[in-house]
Order: structure tokens, then sequence, then C-alpha cells
């Protein structure tokens, strides 16, 4: 997946940024996992000396944000020349960057004003001196490391236009306390905070579309049952509790109805349930076999899911208003986990080849494309708001981590520590 990104001026909050005519955007090649992009990120000067350990924090979040997305060639500080100089044009030489063949340059300085921390960031293109970003961030001192994901965001857009995914959260099951529990973290996982604690098996967390609740499966009361959070306030509540399973919970993107499978006789189909009453509102498979795994196209019009219909499991596209369905994989024997890309014009889904691995296909069944492959076992994908990126579990370390693809498998990085970490879900932007 080769793009071509611009760089680009951004509004400066603190002087102003050069402004280029469309036809003078500087340009520059770079793809995920390439790490084509020589990039400096100096330690931040530090104003207020008080503010030494905030201001090595955040630069710890954004060098970790930027080695996540895979773009840059992050050049190793020992190798700097410069030590101590300013941040702002004239204050420092741009030769002593240009001496290690460096593309861009980001400097950010550090001021502590009561409880608020004021971080200044500067980025330039070396090669031309020309400022691509001045902007002051300000955040509680508390909030020191969503300060730093808010400028790895910022230096993000400034050098490829697109918008960053740092300030994005993840939900994922863990049973590092001894039960399957749901955990939020931040996208370089850290900051893991519990969902639920009831020591009983939490499985498949899925977001709201607009972040502010969770949904998922709870053995709680003996029977899996699913259950929706409310994040602000932890209020929470049973959505659907019939006998039998009630388990992969999907937000239609409306955010008032939802998909899930549920169990009659054996056999599970998927159904749409209101979020507030529970109440069933249309059957969406009657087929004889097994139906579960629903996703949400992004239009809301058609879902994917497995079924086992054909015998094995399939994934299939169902378009919602004509009820007719179409089976997508034809090869291997055994697909599931189907998530719909959030321009939905493909699906990631798991695949079993001895062992399992991530796929992606597009709507016509065709371009098939493998992520994983000879990695362990690979499982749970979650696309990134932007579609550039998946999540998803994986044993290659010899214990299921968070791990974390660009959208061609090019580039491949782990995110949470400690194992026994599965089901990860990303959330809206």
């Amino acid at each position: 997946m080769h793009a071509r990104h611009m760089l680009i001026a951004a509004l400066a909050l603190l002087v102003a940024a050069p402004v280029f005519a469309q036809d003078d955007v500087p340009t520059i090649e770079v793809s995920a996992g390439s790490k084509s992009l020589p990039f400096a990120l100096p330690k931040p000067l530090v104003v207020t000396p008080s503010a030494a350990d905030e201001a090595a924090e955040i630069w710890s979040v954004i060098h970790r944000d930027l080695e996540l997305t895979g773009y840059f060639d992050l050049i190793d500080p020992a190798k700097y020349i410069e030590s101590g100089k300013g941040v702002e044009p004239g204050q420092f030489d741009f030769a002593d960057w240009r001496m290690l063949n460096t593309t861009v340059l980001a400097k950010t300085r550090i001021t502590q004003e009561g409880d608020q921390l004021v971080a200044d960031v500067y980025i330039y293109d070396v090669g031309t001196g020309e400022k691509l970003l001045a902007k002051r961030f300000r955040g509680a001192e508390s909030d020191k490391r969503y300060l730093g994901h808010r400028i790895a965001d910022a230096i993000l857009l400034a050098i490829t236009a697109e918008e960053g995914f740092f300030s994005s959260r993840i939900l994922a099951v863990s049973s590092r306390t001894g039960t399957k529990e749901i955990y939020l973290m931040d996208i370089d996982g850290k900051g893991v905070t519990p969902v639920t604690r009831n020591g009983s098996i939490n499985l498949s967390p899925a977001w709201s579309p607009n972040g502010t609740s969770v949904v998922w499966t709870s053995y709680k009361r003996g029977n899996p049952d699913l259950y929706l959070k409310e994040l602000s306030s932890g209020r929470t509540r049973v959505v659907a509790n019939r006998p039998g399973i009630n388990t992969g919970g999907a937000f239609h993107p409306d955010g008032v109805q939802l998909a899930l499978s549920q169990s009659s006789a054996g056999d599970a189909d998927v159904w749409m349930v209101d979020t507030v009453s529970g109440k069933r509102i249309q059957q969406i498979t009657k087929t004889p076999g097994i139906d579960v795994a629903p996703s949400f196209s992004p239009d809301g019009g058609s879902i994917v899911f497995s079924s086992e219909r054909s015998g094995g499991s399939q994934i299939y596209l169902q378009d919602l208003a004509s009820g007719t369905a179409q089976r997508l994989t034809f090869q291997g024997a055994f697909n599931f986990d189907p998530v719909f890309s959030p321009d939905g014009k493909s699906v990631a889904f798991v695949g079993r080849e001895g062992n399992f691995d991530i796929f992606v296909v597009n709507l016509e069944g065709r371009n098939l494309r493998r992520i994983t492959q000879g990695q362990g076992n690979n499982e749970d994908p979650s696309w990134s708001p932007d579609g550039r990126y998946l999540l998803f579990s994986s044993t290659r370390t010899g214990r299921s981590e968070i791990w974390m693809s660009s959208a061609d498998g090019n580039h491949q990085i782990q995110i949470s520590e400690g194992g026994n970490w599965f089901q990860p879900s990303w959330s809206p932007r």
C-alpha cells in the first residue's frame, strides 16, 4: 500500500506558518512499514524545571506513537549533534540536522503554568528549512500522556495530511487476573483500566458508534447474556438475556439498534434488537446452520457474518433490505470473525490454514490478501477508524498479545504487554 502524502502547512497558533499554493506543496513518498522518512525528535526543551519528568513522559509517548505508524525512520537521539538549543526559527542550525540526513524535525518546548502543561510544537522540513507546523497545546499535568497523543496526532497530520489515531483507545479481553475481564487501554498499550470486574467470563467487547458505550457478552449470571455499559457514568444494563447464547453484539451505525447472535433449539441466528428495550426488531438470518459474528457496513445497509450453512464456516454478505446473501470466502474450510472496513469496500476475517491468520477480501470475494502468515495464531481483527491499520491478537511471542498491522501487512508491531490479551476493538475516531 504505497501512498503519496503531502507535506502541508497547518494552522499555526504561535506564529504564522508558510502558506503554499497547491502546486508548490512539497511531497514525499512514504508507505506504512517502509520506515522511509528520516525523522528527528529531540527531547523537549524544558522551560520550567519542575516539569522535567512530565516532559520526558510526553516525549516518550510521542516517540512511541510515531514508531507505531511504520512511516518513520526515527533517528537515534545518541547520534544528534545539536543539544539544548531553541525550537523556533533562528534558534538552531539546520546544518546539524542535514548532516544526519534528516527529512523532518519535530521540536517541542514544555512550560508548566500551575497545574497546566503548555507544549509548543514546531515541525520543520529540514531540506528547505520550511516550518510545517507551529502549534500550542495545553493540558492538565495529570493528562500528560493524552497531551503526548494529541501532539503525535498533530505531527502526523502536518506531515502526511492524514488524521492521526493516537488519541483513540482499545477495548480488549484479558485473563491477567485469572478471569476474563474487559479492559480499556491507550493505542500504545499503556493506561490500562478495567471496564468489568465481575470475576466471571466476559467476551467480545464492541464500541458504540459515538464511543461512549460498550457492549459485551458476560456469563456472570450463568447464561451468556449481552450487556451495555455507559463509560462516563458506569451505568450497566442487560440488553439481551434470552436462554442460550446472546453474543457478538455489533452496533448499527445509528447507535439505536444492534445485531447479535441468539440461539434457538441449538441453532444460532443473527437478530437485530433495540439497544434500549432489548426487544427483537428483525431476524436477519433464517437458514439452517450457525450464523454468528455480525458486522455492519458503514452505511448500515448490509451486514457480514460467519455461517456454517454451506458446510464449515464461511463469510457471507447480506443486503438488509432484500435479505439476499452471498458467500464471500471460498478458500479454506474455516473462515470466521468478519469485520467491515471503515470505507465499506473490504472485509477482514480470520481463516484457518494450519494456524489461524488474518485475511482481507473485497465485497466481490476477490483480491484476497493475507496479512499474517507463519507467526503463531492470529485472530480477532479490528480496523482503525481510518482503515489504514488492523488490530488483532497473536500468539507469535508464545503468549497472546494485541498487535497492530498496516492494512497491507507490511508493518506489524506489538501493542499490549504481559500476555493473555485478545479480542481487541478499536474505538471510533
